[in-house]
C-alpha cells in the first residue's frame, strides 16, 4: 500500500551527522528567516539546467481550514505519524511537535509553504545511490553532491533548515525529473519526517526517528519506504496540494511553517514582504544576471522579487553596468573604479593544480542619499549569491563614501566580454571550499584544510586585509590636509604582554613575548586619531588569547595618566570578538580572536579630539601556549 509512514528501527548509515544538525543550523550566523530563504535559494539556483533559461523559484504560503486541512491531513496519512511523533514527547524537540499538533486540531488549520522551482534538475538518482540530487537533498544529512564548479557548497545544509522550519519536522517532496534517472515515470513523491528516537508502546522497539512517507512495497517491519511514481504520485500530490507545473524541478512542501526564531507568528503577507526583500538582497547578482526569478504566491495573488522595488542595490549592479567605463580616480558621485587582488591558490593535496589567480573589486562613489548598505562590500563568487556584506565603514573615515563588488571566481570576468578560464575555475572550487555550512564567509575551514596544500590559510585569510588596502587607495579624496597641527606618527611603541596558564607562562609580563607593528595618525578632516596594527607571538608555539588597545596622551614626549577614548575598532582577522569595554573609566578597544590564532590586525579611530594633543597608542596582549584547534 502507498502513501504510508516507515520508521527505521536502527539508525540509517546516512545520517553522518545525527539529529543535531538543526541545532547546529540555527547556532551558525544569524537565525531566522535569512538563513531558510539564502539556502532554498541556494538549492534551487545551483540546480539551475544549463541554458539560457533563469530558474524560477516560487514560494506559495496556504493556511488550509476546516475541511480542507481535514482531508490534507488526511492524505499525508497523520494518523500513523501521530502515533509516532507522541511516542516522542519525553525530549524538548518531541513536546515542541506535540504542542504543535495539538495547536493544529485546535485552531482546525495548518500553514504550508511549498517552494516550487523550474528549469532545474529535480531529484535525479537511484533510492541509494552514494552522490546524487535525491540522495542529498532527501535521504543525506549534512551532505551534499553539488558538482558543478559554481555550486552554492560543499555541506548540503540546506536541507536542514527545511525540517527546522516545520513545526512538525514533516516535508514534503515531488518532483519532476529533467531526465530519466532512475526512471521516466516523473513525478516521483516522498515525504520524510526527523522525530526524536522513540520506544514503541510495549517498548520492545526502538524508532530512530527517521521516518519516511513512501510506496512500503510490503516490506518488513523498519523498512525504509521508496519514493511513489507516475500517476500514483500525481494523484497523491494533488490531493497534498503538492501537483507540479509541466516543467522539470522539485516542489518542497514545508508541513506546518513557522520562523522558529520569530517571537510572534507572522502572517502571510508580512512573510511574503520579508522572502522576496531577503531573495533581492543575497541574490540579486544571479537576478540581475538573468539566472534566477524569485516570487511569492499568496492567496492566489503573485509577488516577484525586483530589483527594481529595492533601489539600495542599484549602486552594486552599476558598478559591473559601468564596469567598461570605469575610471581611475572617483571624482564624481556614481563613478566605477575597479581594481585586481592577487589570490594565490595553492596546489591540492591530491596534485590538482593551484594557480595564481585574482579577484576583481569594483567601486563606485556613493550619491547622496544612498545610505543603505553604504561602504561594505558584497562578496560575489559563480553561484550569484553574496556570501557577505563586509562593512569598511572604519576606511571611509575622512575619505569618501562607497559600494563595492568584489568578484571572485567565475564571477570574476562579469561585466566584461570576458568569459571565465581555467584560472577562475580553481579559484571557484577554492573559495566554494573557504565557505563554512552558512556560506556566508571565506575562511578557513576543514574542507581547505582537507583539500588544499600548505599556503591555504594565508591565501584566503588575507583576502579582507587586500580588499580593505585596495579600498584605502581608492577612496582616498585627493585633498591637501596641510601641514598645520600634530605630525602624522609611525608608533613604535613597545607592546605589552599578559601571561597566563601553565609554567611556560610564568614569565615576567615585561618581557617581549610578542612583535609587531603599530601606526597612529592624526586626521584634520574628522578631527580624530586613526590607528592600525599587527600582532604576533615570538614564539611558533604560543596563541594570541586577546589584544587591548587604548590611547595615551603625551606631554614632552611622556605618557600622561590622561587617556582618550576608543570610539571604533575592527579587525581583518577571521573570528575575532570585539568589544569596546571601559578600563578606568575610557574606553578602549578589545579584540579576543578565535583559538589557535598567531596573528592578529586591527584598525580604528579615538572619539574626535578637538585639542589635538599628540596621543599614542598602547597595544597590550594576552599570549599563551597553543590550544589544539
Amino acid at each position: 500500500m502507498s502513501g504510508k509512514w516507515g520508521f527505521t528501527t536502527s539508525r540509517p548509515t546516512d545520517a553522518r551527522y545525527g539529529d543535531d544538525v538543526a541545532k547546529y543550523a540555527m547556532s551558525h550566523g544569524e537565525p531566522g528567516l535569512k538563513t531558510f530563504v539564502r539556502e532554498v535559494l541556494q538549492n534551487s539556483n545551483d540546480a539551475r539546467l544549463e541554458n539560457d533559461q533563469p530558474a524560477r523559484v516560487t514560494f506559495k504560503l496556504e493556511s488550509l481550514q476546516g475541511d480542507e486541512a481535514e482531508e490534507y491531513l488526511k492524505a499525508l496519512d497523520i494518523k500513523t505519524w501521530s502515533e509516532h511523533a507522541n511516542l516522542a514527547t519525553n525530549t524538548k524537540s518531541g513536546k515542541h511537535i506535540a504542542e504543535a499538533i495539538q495547536r493544529i486540531k485546535d485552531d482546525e488549520e495548518i500553514r504550508i509553504l511549498t517552494i516550487e522551482d523550474e528549469n532545474t534538475e529535480g531529484l535525479l538518482g537511484e533510492e541509494n545511490a552514494d552522490e546524487s540530487n535525491f540522495t542529498a537533498l532527501v535521504r543525506d544529512v549534512l551532505f551534499s553532491s553539488k558538482s558543478g564548479d559554481t555550486a552554492g557548497g560543499s555541506y548540503g545544509l540546506g536541507k536542514a533548515v527545511l525540517w527546522l522550519y516545520s513545526g512538525l519536522s514533516l516535508v514534503m517532496f515531488n518532483s519532476t525529473l529533467s531526465e530519466p534517472d532512475p526512471t521516466d515515470q516523473s513525478p516521483r513523491l516522498i515525504g520524510r519526517t526527523r522525530l526524536p528516537t522513540h520506544k514503541s508502546e510495549d517498548g520492545d522497539t526502538v524508532y530512530q526517528g527517521h521516518g519516511w512517507y513512501g510506496n512500503l512495497n510490503g516490506g518488513e517491519e523498519g523498512a525504509r519506504p521508496e519514493s511513489i511514481w507516475g500517476d500514483e504520485a500525481e494523484s497523491i500530490a494533488d490531493n497534498l496540494q503538492l501537483k507540479r507545473p509541466d516543467a522539470s524541478g522539485t516542489s518542497i512542501q514545508v508541513v506546518d511553517f513557522r520562523v522558529p526564531t520569530a517571537e510572534e507568528r507572522l502572517d502571510d503577507e508580512e512573510l511574503a514582504d520579508q522572502i522576496t526583500k531577503m531573495a533581492i538582497e543575497w541574490f540579486w547578482p544571479a537576478v540581475y544576471r538573468g539566472d534566477l526569478e524569485v516570487a511569492v504566491e499568496v492567496d492566489g495573488e503573485t509577488k516577484q522579487a525586483s530589483i527594481d522595488e529595492y533601489p539600495q542595490y542599484k549602486p552594486f549592479t552599476d558598478c559591473l553596468d559601468d564596469r567598461d567605463d570605469s575610471v581611475s580616480q572617483l571624482d564624481d558621485p556614481e563613478d566605477v573604479a575597479q581594481a585586481s587582488i592577487s589570490l594565490n591558490v595553492p596546489e591540492k593535496s591530491d596534485g590538482g593544480d593551484g594557480t595564481d589567480g585574482q579577484l576583481d573589486l569594483l567601486v563606485r562613489r556613493a550619491d547622496t542619499g544612498e545610505y543603505q548598505h553604504q561602504n561594505q562590500v558584497a562578496f560575489v563568487r559563480g553561484a550569484g549569491m553574496v556570501v557577505e556584506y563586509y562593512d569598511r565603514d572604519r576606511v571611509v573615515v575622512g575619505n569618501q563614501d562607497f559600494h563595492a563588488v568584489l568578484l571572485g571566481g567565475r564571477a570574476r570576468p562579469w561585466g566584461t566580454d570576458e568569459d571565465p578560464g581555467e584560472a577562475e575555475t580553481i579559484v571557484e572550487e577554492f573559495l566554494t571550499a573557504a565557505e563554512p555550512p552558512q556560506h556566508d564567509e571565506w575562511v578557513r575551514t576543514e574542507t581547505l584544510a582537507n583539500t588544499y596544500s600548505r599556503g591555504f590559510r594565508t591565501a584566503v585569510e588575507g583576502i579582507k586585509s587586500d580588499v580593505t588596502e585596495t579600498l584605502r587607495g581608492l577612496v582616498a579624496p585627493d585633498v591637501d590636509r596641510g601641514t598645520t597641527g600634530p605630525q602624522r606618527l609611525g608608533n613604535r611603541f613597545k607592546i605589552g604582554n599578559e601571561s597566563r596558564g601553565g609554567s611556560a607562562e610564568r614569565e615576567s609580563p615585561s618581557s617581549q613575548r610578542v612583535t609587531g607593528d603599530t601606526n597612529i595618525s592624526f586626521d584634520e578632516v574628522y578631527t580624530h586619531w586613526s590607528f592600525d596594527g599587527e600582532v604576533e607571538p615570538l614564539s611558533d608555539g604560543n596563541e594570541i588569547r586577546a589584544v587591548t588597545v587604548s590611547l595615551i596622551r603625551m606631554a614632552e614626549e611622556r605618557a600622561t595618566s590622561d587617556r582618550l577614548p576608543v570610539q571604533n575598532i575592527s579587525s581583518d582577522t577571521a573570528g575575532v570578538s570585539i568589544s569596546l569595554p571601559e578600563q578606568k573609566g575610557v574606553q578602549v578597544g578589545r579584540l579576543e580572536p578565535a583559538p589557535g590564532t598567531s596573528k592578529v590586525s586591527f584598525e580604528g579611530v579615538s572619539t574626535e579630539d578637538h585639542r589635538q594633543v599628540e596621543t599614542r597608542m598602547k597595544v597590550s596582549v594576552d599570549v599563551a601556549e597553543r590550544r589544539d584547534e
